[in-house]
């Protein structure tokens, strides 16, 4: 799951402590050279299906078989499984059935974004655009009806708990000017703030909250694990609840964490990501899940550096050297490979060790990832390419305007 914070969104580790980075200090692994793109052959059979991009004019579905644009979607926000879409139009949200595109249901609704979906696709946040203000009003939409509620404070919804009954903020601070902001719990049956908890799940104390001052670059949720990871950089200075408690400080030189938010235990930690993390732009820096939610991989394009942390014990097991690249970053990974694109290229790992595998060249600069029957569909530019598993370019769609892969499925 990509992106924007509806689409949306730890113990300090010094680089001397990570377990696999002697080996990388003493000497930088090169990555395999660039293997440049074969001529387009003919669309291979078999590449069915329907690809979801963003492009300059909303979210739209491409057909795979024939590049056909088949539907124009707008500011539409999926749920987790791309089973649904929620797009606000002429003051109603509009439920849509994925891949028909048939509308489920259309209710009325006061707001100007989609907010936030649940996992079950059923409840809907909706409200103000971001802004100073010190009210918000939320409509939450579901096939009961809407319910509206008048919040005090600046919040924006991020996520709901699996039972629909918790919805998780965030709160910006101070609420008309704001320069922070923090999680918080809202009980839906009560309409009423609760404190989050440790990760011990003990409730965390009034004040101890931790406050950020960075920009939360991409989340991943893990929809059967029901958690949710966002990447923060530009940290400096931050506190974490487990330092405010303890009434130290935070770790020196952290400029970058993953906020882990278990949505149905109600807590919160983090992962700190040590330097150069978090020093580059943040379009550099992304995040992706190994397919059995064990582990977190995140990538660093301005410096190179490639992090694997475990989600059991939510410790960083490895950090090593990759290609360096200017421009936007995405990540994939799956049983075998992890795919890194930045620049005009992907660079190909292995996921249990990091170790290179190889470097696919791209036509144009990196747009996003997917897979789907065994190919790699690369967003280069205006266009999709499509990769077979060992790096050869089977065909190209083009996508005026393409700005990010999302989703593919064979549907």
């Amino acid at each position: 799951m990509r992106t924007t914070r509806r689409e949306l969104l730890a113990g300090a580790l010094a680089l001397a402590t990570l377990p696999a980075l002697s080996a990388c200090a003493g000497s930088r692994a090169e990555p395999a050279a660039a293997q440049p793109a074969s001529p387009q052959p003919a669309r291979p059979v078999g590449l069915t299906g329907t690809l979801y991009a963003r492009t300059a004019s909303g979210l739209v579905a491409v057909d795979l078989a024939t590049g056909r644009q088949l539907r124009e979607y707008g500011e539409a926000v999926p749920d987790a499984r791309w089973k649904r879409l929620h797009q606000l139009k002429g003051g109603h949200l509009r439920v849509l059935d994925l891949p028909s595109g048939k509308v489920r249901r259309e209710t009325p609704v006061t707001g100007a974004r989609v907010k936030a979906v649940s996992r079950s696709g059923e409840l809907v946040a909706v409200g103000p655009p971001p802004g100073p203000r010190t009210s918000t009003l939320i409509s939450l939409a579901g096939p009961d009806g809407v319910r509206d509620l008048r919040l005090g404070g600046n919040v924006e919804p991020e996520a709901f708990s699996t039972d629909d009954q918790v919805m998780y903020v965030l709160e910006y601070l101070p609420p008309d000017k704001p320069d922070r902001y923090r999680v918080r719990v809202l009980d839906l049956p009560a309409g009423t703030p609760k404190p989050l908890n440790t990760r011990d799940k003990k409730p965390v104390p009034e004040g101890k909250e931790e406050e950020m001052r960075g920009q939360g670059r991409q989340a991943v949720l893990d929809a059967d694990a029901g958690v949710l990871y966002t990447l923060y950089t530009h940290q400096p200075g931050h506190l974490h609840t487990r330092d405010l408690i303890a009434g130290g400080d935070s770790a020196p030189g952290v400029h970058a964490f993953v906020h882990v938010l278990q949505l149905d235990q109600r807590w919160a930690y983090c992962l700190d990501l040590p330097q150069p993390f978090g020093m580059g732009p943040p379009e550099a820096h992304t995040l992706t899940l190994g397919p059995d939610g064990r582990n977190l991989f995140v990538y660093d394009a301005t410096s190179g550096r490639i992090a694997q942390a475990d989600t059991a014990d939510l410790t960083v097991k490895r950090i090593t050297f990759g290609a360096r690249h200017a421009g936007e970053a995405y990540a994939l990974a799956d049983n075998e490979r992890l795919y890194l694109a930045a620049g005009t290229s992907v660079q190909v790992a292995d996921p249990a060790t990091l170790a290179p595998l190889g470097t696919w060249q791209l036509a144009g600069p990196a747009r996003g990832l997917a897979k789907l029957n065994g190919l790699l569909l690369a967003g280069a530019g205006d266009h999709l390419t499509v990769l077979d598993a060992k790096g050869t370019r089977q065909t190209t769609i083009p996508i005026p305007g393409l700005q990010s892969l999302h989703h593919a499925t064979t549907a």
